[in-house]
């Protein structure tokens, strides 16, 4: 007996710490089964499996609805794959972390709660989050735009663009991650519809 209440309140206990990180891009399905509140919410299993770098949910779509940046072949996905970049809104200072997290952890080094602390308590944005940990923040957006290239890569492989395109697109990527890493919490969020031919 005693041991089924300590796995209950364990269980609680977990899921009061996995709550306040849904904000991080998990979408409502994902939070209901968590929460095990019923809900007539469904989940496609593809766009779960579909994750940008990090693995996480987020995209141009709402959450749940990502690229896979290792298998764009198509300019539809490129299109889609940038507006990803830009991050939702949404989601607060940090647009959405879970599709870069890998990047930010990489070059950030700190841990996720204090990303948290410091965009939500003390209202940084990635970029001064960055100059505070003595970072500059170029170096954040280069290494977001490195992690998506491979995408770009793939595209220009298959022969659904040119090399110029291909360049194109790099561009695009890192004009929308600088807006991700320097968005200042009020300005919309731009609509990318692809390059011009």
């Amino acid at each position: 007996m005693k041991t089924r209440t300590l796995r209950r309140s364990l269980a609680a206990l977990s899921l009061v710490a996995v709550l306040p990180f849904a904000a991080c891009g998990t979408d409502a399905a994902d939070t209901a089964a968590t929460s095990g509140s019923a809900t007539s919410t469904t989940t496609d299993s593809t766009a779960t499996d579909q994750r940008g770098p990090g693995g996480g949910p987020g995209g141009p779509g709402g959450p749940g609805d990502t690229v896979d940046v290792s298998s764009v072949s198509s300019e539809a996905d490129l299109v889609a794959l940038v507006q990803e970049a830009y991050g939702d809104a949404s989601l607060g200072l940090h647009r959405g972390h879970q599709p870069v997290e890998d990047v930010l952890d990489e070059v950030l080094q700190i841990s996720h709660d204090e990303l948290h602390v410091r965009m939500e308590e003390q209202g940084q944005n990635l970029a001064a989050v960055a100059t505070d940990l003595g970072i500059d923040p170029q170096t954040l957006i280069d290494a977001l735009v490195d992690s998506w290239s491979p995408a770009v890569d793939n595209a220009l492989a298959a022969g659904s663009i040119t090399e110029d395109q291909a360049a194109e697109y790099l561009d695009a990527l890192e004009e929308a991650f600088t807006y991700r890493v320097t968005w200042d919490g009020s300005e919309a969020t731009p609509t990318f519809s692809g390059i011009d031919a």
